[in-house]
Parts: C-alpha cells; sequence; structure tokens
C-alpha cells in the first residue's frame, strides 16, 4: 500500500471501511483501551488540521453530563487514546487548552492511497462505530455516507481515466471498486465491461453484465439503463464479428471517421451522414491511409466507448470526429482528430459557412477537410512523421524511415535531401515492394538533377526515371507513383508530358493538392504563368497547410509574370528557403531597385550554399525560352551573387 502524506511516512494507517481499525507503520494493529478512545481519535482524524473544541468534544460524546464532568471524562479518554500511541503520540496529538486536534500528515486512510484493494471493500465505513449517544452516532451516519461518496467519486474518475488511456488491466481494477463501493451502480457495470472488451474478454464483459442485470432486478426490480443495453449489444456484436486477439494496426496510418453528432433540428440527418461519408470517401482516395469502412464505424454510432478504445477494438490510429450545427442561415461543423493511442487531440478546426447552396457549401469543406488530412504534409503525416522522430534507429520500421525521409526532403537543401535518400533506401531494405519509397527516392534524384547537385546529372536523371517508373509498375493505380513520374519527366525537360502525368495523379486523386501545386513548373516553363498562379492558388485553397514549396512556386510564377512585389512577399513566407527560392527572391528585389535588400538576401544565400555561382542556379531551369534564364542571372549578379 502506497501511502500520501507525512514527509517521513505515516506514523499511522486508519482503515475506515468496514469496522475501523489503525495500524501504525509497521502494519501491526493498535488496541485502543476502549470504544469511545479508538472514536475519539477517528472524529478527530476525519476533522481535519482544526481538530474540534474541547465543549463540543464533551457535548458529543457526553451529552447531557455536566460541563465538569464531561470535561474529566473527555481527559480521561484523550490519556487512553495518547497512551495507544506509545511513543508516536507527541507526533500524533495536538493538544491546546481550548482545542484537540491530530496531525494529518502523520495519518494515511485507505480513501487517501495511491491504491486500493477493492477486495478490502466490504461492508461500509466506519461499521460499528456508535457510542449510543445520539450526537455521535448522527455524525457516524453523515460521515459514513460522505466518505462513501467521495470513495465512489474517486473511483469512477480513475476508472474513467484509465479508460481514456486505454489501460484496461488498471480501468477493470478501478471498476470493481466501483461496484464494491455500490453494487448497483449502472457506471460500474458499464466500466467494467468496457475494460473486459478492451482486454479482449468480452464474454466475461457479457457475464458481469449479466450478473448486473439479476442484482437489479433482484433488489431494486429494475432494469438496466438503455446506455448499459445499448453497450452490451455492442459487444454481443463485437464478440460475435471481430477476432479474439486484438486487431493487428496497418503498416500505413490508418483512420476511422466517425459518424458526425447531428445537433441540427432533427430532419437533417442525411446531410450530416453525408458529411461523414464524403470525408471518408476523400480520405480512402489517398492510397497511403488505411481508412475503416462506414459501416464499421457505424457500428459505434450510439456508443459510449472513448477515442482509446474505439481505436484498440478497431486496431486504428486516429478517429475523426466532427459535431453538425444547421439553422437557416450557417453551417458549422466542429472536427477533432484525435490519435486514440496517445490519447490526444492531433488537430481541430470549426467550419462557419454561410447556408447558401448547401451541396456547394457541403462539397467545399469536405474538400478542405480531406485536403487538410490527407498528403504528405497533411495533419495524419506530421503526426506520424513527430512519431518516427521521437524513435531511435534501432526500431525505426519501413514506415518510419519514411516518415523520416519526407520530412528531411521537405528541407529542400543538399544534405538533408540525401539524408532523405538514406532513409527511402532503407525503407525499400525493409520494404522491397514499396511503391512509395521508389517514389520518394525518384524525387530525391531529381533536386540533384533540377538544383543542379549532381556531379553526373545524367546518372541522377536515369535513376530519377528508373525508380519513377518501379513506382508506376507496382501500384499503377498509385496517384503518388504518377506524380514521381511527372518529376522524372521535368527533369528530362519534357514539360508536356510531366504535365501529363500530374494530370493523371488529379485524375487519380482529385484532392491531391501537392500534384496540383507541381503542375505550376511544366506551366512555368511552357511560359504559361496564369495558370501555373490558377492552379498553386487552388491547391493553397484545397490544402490551408501547405508546405514551404507552394509559395516557392508561386513566387516563381509571380516574379515571370511581372509581379515582383507579390513575388517577393511570397517567398519572403518560406520557413525554409532554399536556393532556387532564395535566388527568385533576390533577382526580384534587384529589379525592384532594392539594392540594400537584395545584398542581404544574397548573404543568406550564401550561408545555405557557400560556393553559390548565378550561372549554376540558373543552369538547370527548363525554361522553353532561354532568354528568362538569361535575364534572371544577370539580375543575380547585379545584386551581388558570383558568377
Amino acid at each position: 500500500m502506497t501511502y500520501r502524506g507525512y514527509a517521513n511516512g505515516p506514523c499511522v494507517f486508519l482503515r475506515l471501511y468496514g469496522r475501523p481499525q489503525v495500524f501504525d507503520a509497521h502494519r501491526t494493529a493498535i488496541r485502543f483501551p476502549t470504544q469511545k478512545s479508538l472514536a475519539l481519535f477517528i472524529y478527530l482524524a476525519q476533522a481535519g488540521e482544526a481538530g474540534a473544541a474541547r465543549d463540543k468534544l464533551s457535548e458529543l460524546f457526553w451529552p447531557g453530563r455536566p460541563d465538569h464532568d464531561a470535561r474529566r471524562a473527555l481527559r480521561g479518554t484523550l490519556h487512553e487514546m495518547r497512551r495507544a500511541f506509545r511513543h508516536d503520540a507527541e507526533r500524533i496529538v495536538r493538544q491546546g487548552p481550548d482545542r484537540i486536534s491530530v496531525n494529518r500528515d502523520a495519518i494515511a486512510t485507505e480513501v487517501e492511497c495511491d491504491e486500493a484493494d477493492p477486495a478490502t471493500f466490504h461492508g461500509e465505513f466506519l461499521a460499528g462505530l456508535e457510542i449510543g449517544t445520539s450526537s455521535f452516532d448522527q455524525w457516524c451516519a453523515e460521515e459514513r455516507m460522505r466518505l462513501r461518496d467521495a470513495a465512489l467519486g474517486r473511483a469512477v474518475s480513475a476508472m474513467e481515466a484509465e479508460l481514456a488511456a486505454a489501460r484496461f488491466a488498471a480501468a477493470h481494477y478501478a471498476a470493481e471498486q466501483v461496484l464494491a463501493l455500490d453494487p448497483l451502480s449502472e457506471l460500474g457495470c458499464q466500466g467494467a465491461m468496457r475494460a473486459l472488451s478492451g482486454l479482449g474478454r468480452r464474454a466475461d464483459a457479457l457475464r458481469r453484465y449479466a450478473a448486473f442485470r439479476d442484482e437489479l432486478a433482484t433488489e431494486l426490480d429494475a432494469t438496466p439503463d438503455a446506455a448499459t443495453e445499448r453497450l452490451a449489444d455492442h459487444v454481443r456484436q463485437a464478440d460475435d464479428r471481430l477476432p479474439r486477439v486484438m486487431l493487428r494496426r496497418p503498416d500505413k496510418p490508418s483512420i476511422v471517421v466517425m459518424p458526425f453528432v447531428d445537433l441540427t433540428d432533427g430532419d437533417m440527418a442525411h446531410l450530416v451522414d453525408g458529411l461523414a461519408a464524403d470525408v471518408r470517401t476523400g480520405l480512402a482516395r489517398d492510397r497511403t491511409l488505411f481508412v475503416v469502412a462506414g459501416e464499421s464505424a457505424d457500428a459505434y454510432r450510439d456508443t459510449m466507448l472513448g477515442a482509446a478504445e474505439i481505436a484498440v477494438e478497431l486496431g486504428v490510429r486516429y478517429l475523426l470526429q466532427g459535431r453538425v450545427r444547421l439553422d437557416e442561415e450557417r453551417l458549422r461543423l466542429d472536427v477533432e482528430l484525435t490519435d486514440g493511442l496517445q490519447n490526444t487531440v492531433v488537430w481541430s478546426e470549426r467550419y462557419d459557412r454561410p447556408r447558401g447552396a448547401i451541396l456547394s457549401v457541403q462539397d467545399e469543406v469536405v474538400a478542405k477537410i480531406v485536403a487538410t488530412l490527407r498528403g504528405y504534409k497533411g495533419i495524419v503525416q506530421r503526426n506520424e512523421a513527430r512519431l518516427a522522430h521521437s524513435k531511435s534507429e534501432a526500431d525505426l520500421d519501413a514506415h518510419d524511415h519514411l516518415m523520416r525521409g519526407m520530412m528531411l526532403k521537405e528541407k529542400f537543401l543538399k544534405d538533408d535531401m540525401r539524408a532523405a535518400r538514406g532513409h527511402f533506401e532503407r525503407a525499400l531494405t525493409l520494404a522491397p515492394n514499396s511503391a512509395t519509397a521508389h517514389g520518394w527516392l525518384a524525387w530525391t534524384w531529381f533536386f540533384e538533377v533540377y538544383l543542379g547537385w549532381a556531379d553526373n546529372p545524367g546518372a541522377a536523371l536515369s535513376r530519377t526515371a528508373q525508380h519513377a517508373r518501379r513506382s508506376a509498375e507496382l501500384d499503377p493505380d498509385l496517384d503518388f507513383a504518377h506524380w514521381a513520374l511527372g518529376a522524372a519527366y521535368l527533369a528530362a525537360g519534357d514539360n508536356n508530358m510531366a504535365l501529363d502525368c500530374f494530370d493523371r495523379a488529379l485524375a487519380l486523386n482529385p484532392n491531391n493538392s501537392d500534384a496540383l501545386a507541381n503542375c505550376a513548373w511544366p506551366l512555368m516553363f511552357e511560359n504559361r504563368t496564369e495558370e501555373a498562379i490558377a492552379r498553386m492558388e487552388h491547391a493553397m485553397r484545397l490544402n490551408p497547410f501547405h508546405p514551404d514549396w507552394y509559395l516557392w512556386g508561386l513566387g516563381m510564377a509571380q516574379y515571370l509574370q511581372g509581379n515582383l512585389h507579390e513575388a517577393c512577399a511570397a517567398l519572403s513566407r518560406m520557413s525554409q528557403p532554399n536556393e532556387q527560392s532564395k535566388a527568385f527572391e533576390i533577382a526580384a528585389l534587384a529589379r525592384l531597385g532594392e539594392a540594400e535588400r537584395a545584398r542581404e538576401e544574397v548573404v543568406a544565400l550564401q550561408r545555405l550554399v557557400p560556393d553559390v555561382r548565378a550561372g549554376n542556379l540558373v543552369a538547370p531551369l527548363g525554361f522553353r525560352n532561354e532568354r528568362v534564364r538569361d535575364e534572371l542571372a544577370d539580375a543575380l549578379r547585379a545584386a551581388g551573387v558570383p558568377d
């Protein structure tokens, strides 16, 4: 038993459940000479640091007796109480001329312990403590009820906390404490069933329910609450359909879109269900996600199970939950993404729109949710990357290596890109037929060509095409594979074929905002800058949490269109600029006549690439009109970039 209290450990342990008992620090029972001396100690222990006035104690324990006699009786009983504690009496008992108290730090009770065994909960608190005086016996009755309610509240809170964290063994233990204190507690029965079901002991959960139902009928001639009945039905269904062992979690991010909560006036259930179904369908088109089917999600429509319990039962990590409000003027949708295994909210958002044409509003909201969650820079993958980053190198699996590689690649700097390639190669070692790993490897080799890093550009171009084609061969219906193949054509200077591949990726998944954004590059190189900006802005609308490189592409396109102020604004917002984005920012500043700011950015560029040369920066750019490349180089030289 673990105590809370005195710095050097409590002197005594007070058991209040059942017949009250007092033990010393070695757990040896302390014997009190009289029932009243035990009752006096328990009363003072429960009174707190302030204790009680001597007059009140005299009246409580010896009502009706003359004050002198009652005071003398109190002194005698107090002496008996101190004698029971022997050498610890001075540490425990505090006496003043008018008040008596005990040192609460020197006392521990079973209701204050970090652990309490429900097997010890039998009978009631303070059983048999009455001493035959009405005032004290009334205090006993009131204290008994207070202790029971307090212990019950603590046990329920502990049970709910353990269930929320999917610690089912501890939750079961706490639920049994609740039922020991109140055998007819609906919450206790529900908690025990949820904990046993979480442990895979669904038959035991149903037996617990049957015993509770029978006891309720016998004692109160009543039936369980509707919530308890629904829980029992759910456990029966799970017992029938789910395996006895815990479902194995997929090796890619897994998510269930829960039925959205309908907070409308009740006649828009079809809209609420449609919103959830559309989000589920949109996410399911992302081949990097494992999305639970709608029928299975519907099984939890009226459940009391928490996110962690549902995640364990379905074998997934993430839950998307929503609440829909609709009035005559507005549609409001609150959504929340929970990491069930960590019991944490990863992301939440509120969408508040004029009702207008309800279907178009619905389409807009669904598109934003899906774009925010999916993709390699979406909320789900960001959380996956954070989890992978927290693991040691030895613990990484293929998925973790992909996550680490994607985050390193996102910096678009040579050393980080090559480190990312190492992770993708290790992912392929662990999963040789991973289309995704081949696709990301293609991108790392693409940047060796596109940013002019490769000592042998021809070999790098060959590796780009090799991995991109292998990705598409392994999974022809994977939008990401065609996105990677587009990169290979872009590196080779075939802008039209690159655009065709990006469009193919979008045909497979219209919500692939990254493929949409990448269309800007072949369009820019073909002098179709208006189309490039339009696609980039559409991608940004689809993906509000867009990565830095969207700003890179937008800034380039605005520079080429002559919108130099807008180009500077976009490129300066990048939190992780790269050498090419910085080059366009410098050129825009130079052409605007802001020479001092341009020189400052040249210094920043040289910190990124110490041996930077203007010619090397512009050489890989695949503009159909070579004059554009020459003018860019001239602007860089004018700003102070070495030739």
